[in-house]
């Protein structure tokens, strides 16, 4: 457990555990695994200005009642999905739809199997699950829930890993995250885009040998989220850039955060 409070934090959702790296206002980042994403805000929740998390926050209802959601070919999808499709272009597989409300309350019932799940979403969006969206609705509900019952609102956002290492590189990523190649890529890409040091990733994953099943790609995901929770003002972006941004039927916003000059130049479309 970390002794400095973290005012910056990136979290990956892993195989039922959240790897979060936070950067405190000075010093050097850390790492900590928690079981709950509960866990992590009563730890860190009153230091944190920004936490950036790999999971959906806003989330569509159903094609009889779209809201802000996109609704094409019948059917429904965040528009932020799809700009984020977009930007990270060979990449974009990394992108999966987002289950609906309706899936991630099903979800809540132990007894629902993948099947059920996914045709609960395919009734209300005209489309399935996959196997990655299905396995992500535990990390959703913790989200969610934290969002309800707390203040967290202004301070819990939504990134996608891709999308920020693209807006850490200015162009294209061609290798996967869990290849060799793709690992470098995302290091080299961090080092040369922000404040990050060279080898800090390996004195991270020194801080996880007591925690061998956590897979250096997760690692690297939480600390190019963490970078992104440093944004200032002038680099906080968001997919779609829009005003007033996309919500859901709760009043959250559907976006995806990311960290650079610039906001990419993508127009939120149905396409």
């Amino acid at each position: 457990m970390s002794t400095t409070p973290w005012q910056h934090i990136g979290v990956d959702w892993d195989s039922g555990a959240w790897v979060a790296v936070g950067y405190p206002t000075d010093g050097e980042p850390a790492v900590e695994i928690f079981e709950t994403i509960d866990e992590l805000w009563q730890e860190h929740g009153d230091s944190a200005d920004r936490i950036v998390v790999d999971i959906p926050i806003g989330l569509c209802g159903s094609l009889d009642d779209p809201g802000d959601c996109l609704k094409h070919d019948e059917t429904l999808s965040r528009r932020c999905d799809r700009l984020a499709r977009k930007v990270i272009g060979p990449r974009s597989s990394s992108v999966f739809p987002s289950p609906c409300r309706a899936a991630v309350d099903a979800a809540s019932d132990d007894a629902t199997t993948y099947s059920e799940l996914s045709e609960t979403n395919r009734d209300h969006t005209g489309k399935g699950l996959t196997q990655q969206a299905a396995s992500i609705t535990e990390g959703i509900q913790q989200v969610d829930a934290l969002l309800e019952n707390t203040a967290a609102d202004e301070t819990v956002v939504e990134g996608h890993p891709e999308v920020c290492f693209r807006a850490f590189a200015d162009e294209d990523l061609q290798f996967n995250k869990s290849t060799v190649q793709g690992m470098v890529t995302r290091l080299d890409v961090m080092a040369a885009s922000t404040e990050y040091e060279p080898g800090t990733w390996r004195d991270l994953a020194r801080q996880l040998d007591g925690n061998p099943g956590i897979g250096t790609d997760d690692l690297i995901d939480a600390l190019g989220l963490a970078l992104t929770a440093r944004a200032g003002p002038d680099e906080f972006q968001t997919l779609p850039n829009a005003d007033p941004l996309p919500t859901d039927a709760k009043g959250r916003p559907m976006r995806i955060v990311y960290r650079r000059s610039e906001p990419f130049a993508v127009e939120p479309s149905t396409n």
